[in-house]
């Protein structure tokens, strides 16, 4: 089961980190382009403000969950830093877990409502806006995932630290 659990990950994290820098290369490239566009106009991007929207929308959610599977996020370590009690510490890492995770249920729960309730369209490429938004909810419950993981891995130091220390 950990094999599979591993390679899951590995496929997971491979796909959020092509996502990510896929969307950074087109919103390059778009922007780019359209710097030379309006300095050079051979041609009108009606599309553009969409392909721009959905790109952005992709990559920070994407990367997003991609920095919190490799807990790269950014993060207040002043306080846990001074915390020097090793079981303490886990303690207070497995509570900040605990928070995250409520709120990335409720992030999740409430962008998924979000996407459920689009009905909008974009007015050019006539894609619907639940394609732009859907990338919350994915993201959402992949960091939930995460979380839990996480949480787990401050379990076993915590059960490791009562065992060594009886």
């Amino acid at each position: 089961m950990k094999n599979i659990l591993s390679c899951f990950d590995s496929v997971l994290q491979y796909s959020m980190r092509i996502i990510a820098i896929s969307c950074f290369l087109l919103l390059f490239i778009l922007l780019a382009g359209n710097v030379l566009i309006r300095n050079f106009p051979i041609m009108e991007i009606y599309w553009f403000d969409e392909v721009v929207e959905f790109a952005f929308a992709w990559m920070v959610f994407i990367g997003a969950a991609k920095l919190w599977a490799n807990n790269e996020h950014f993060r207040l370590k002043w306080l846990s830093g001074k915390i020097e009690n090793q079981k303490a510490h886990h303690l207070f890492t497995l509570a900040i877990e605990t928070v995250s995770i409520i709120f990335l249920f409720i992030f999740t729960y409430q962008s998924f409502q979000l996407t459920m309730l689009a009905r909008d369209w974009t007015p050019v490429l006539n894609l619907s806006k639940r394609f732009l938004y859907v990338c919350m909810p994915i993201s959402g419950a992949i960091m939930v995932g995460y979380s839990i993981r996480a949480m787990f891995n401050e379990l076993v130091h915590l059960k490791n630290l009562s065992t060594h220390h009886k």
